[in-house]
């Protein structure tokens, strides 16, 4: 398929660019999500403004639907995307302002590419580089550093991630143009059936399996938390400890978790799961268990303060700026107090409820069509800010 360009528009009406090229996965996970649900946020909003997609061989599933113009690339791999391709096409587009919510810019712009917004997600492998993958580790300090010079505008999804921009990229320039836009709770699908096996009740994970998810001090713990046995747990009308429901795909460098997990009593290990199952999930856990090492926003955790559901999460990152009233917060790194939190809020139904009601109150505060609006304002700023040479 050929890319088609705009000749002229309206005056008074703006033209933005969105790069969906990694959006041809087929896994909604992460900055994935992040990418689908801002892009569909902003096309359906944006009212005399114009949207093109960049895409990846062709339209992603996810966007198929959306009604407006779309370039595509010949190529998959992002490198040869990022290299070769999106720096010859951006000048092409007539764009006013071109938005990465993905991976950043390119980091060799011609002479005459528009402004770009770039989303930073987190500094994991700036924070805790011993858990990010070496590859991305050193794509993004080649990458990043550039493309935050050149970019028109900056957004990350949390405070703690600004925090974290400003310790690791010191610089005036860049805190004036960094803008805090939190993400929204993703759209939801109509529940499936729980899977076999599992019973309303449980304590639910969601995550790939990979070290900053901190999976075996999960394990450790839950196996804490059933060998004391003191405190009677009732959970919809059934005694014991409940099940812990693990969803996430297989990550990187895990190690023997997958083995420990299958090994360990009383945990059952879903994988990756589809949108139906997983809304059937978060409608019947009676806690979330995310002690996390970092996050830069943290998704599980907003999609079980949109259910209802209490969480018990690890205070580094942005987990406790997100969480704040809805859940209970813990060093991730201290398995004792991991099974000591999860304990309390099984045996305290009435805690379980506070928080619950709190994490809905503080959901709905989280939308995309908000994000959308806010990232539409920032393209803007962007186009009309002067813009020096591209490198």
């Amino acid at each position: 398929m050929h890319p088609t360009f705009r000749l002229s528009y309206s005056h008074g009406v703006a033209r933005f660019a969105i790069d969906v090229t990694a959006c041809w996965r087929p896994l909604r996970v992460g900055m994935l999500t992040v990418a689908v649900e801002l892009t569909r946020a902003l096309v359906n909003g944006r009212g005399t403004d114009e949207f093109v997609l960049i895409c990846s061989r062709d339209r992603p599933d996810s966007l198929r639907d959306l009604d407006c113009e779309a370039v595509f690339s010949p190529h998959r791999h992002e490198l040869a995307v990022k290299s070769r391709w999106l720096p010859a096409i951006e000048p092409l587009l007539e764009a006013d302002a071109i938005l990465y919510p993905y991976w950043p810019s390119p980091p060799f712009r011609r002479p005459g590419a528009p402004p770009a917004a770039i989303y930073v997600h987190d500094l994991a492998f700036r924070v805790r580089p011993s858990e990010v993958p070496w590859q991305q580790r050193v794509y993004f300090r080649a990458v990043l550093p550039r493309a935050l010079r050149q970019a028109g505008a900056v957004i990350v999804p949390s405070e703690t991630t600004r925090k974290d921009l400003s310790r690791y990229y010191p610089a005036r320039e860049l805190e004036e143009k960094t803008k805090v836009i939190p993400e929204g709770v993703p759209s939801s699908a109509p529940a499936a059936p729980l899977p076999d096996g599992v019973e309303p009740g449980f304590i639910l994970a969601v995550g790939s399996v990979e070290p900053r998810k901190n999976y075996p001090r999960l394990l450790a713990a839950y196996r804490q938390l059933r060998g004391r046995g003191a405190v009677p747990f009732i959970i919809n009308g059934r005694p014991g400890v409940p099940q812990l429901v693990i969803a996430g795909r297989r990550g990187w460098a895990y190690g023997d978790t997958l083995k420990r997990i299958a090994a360990e009593p009383g945990v059952r290990y879903l994988g990756h799961v589809d949108e139906p199952t997983l809304t059937a999930l978060y409608e019947s856990a009676s806690v979330l268990a995310f002690p996390s090492l970092y996050e830069g926003f943290g998704l599980p955790l907003l999609e079980a303060m949109a259910h209802g559901v209490p969480a018990v999460v690890g205070s580094t990152g942005a987990l406790p700026e997100l969480g704040l009233g809805a859940a209970i917060i813990v060093d991730a790194e201290d398995t004792e107090m991991i099974a000591t939190s999860l304990e309390r809020l099984l045996a305290d139904e009435g805690l379980r409820r506070k928080l619950g009601e709190e994490g809905r109150r503080r959901a709905k505060g989280y939308t995309w069509a908000s994000a959308a609006e806010q990232v539409h304002e920032v393209l803007g700023r962007a186009a009309r800010k002067p813009q020096g040479k591209a490198a």
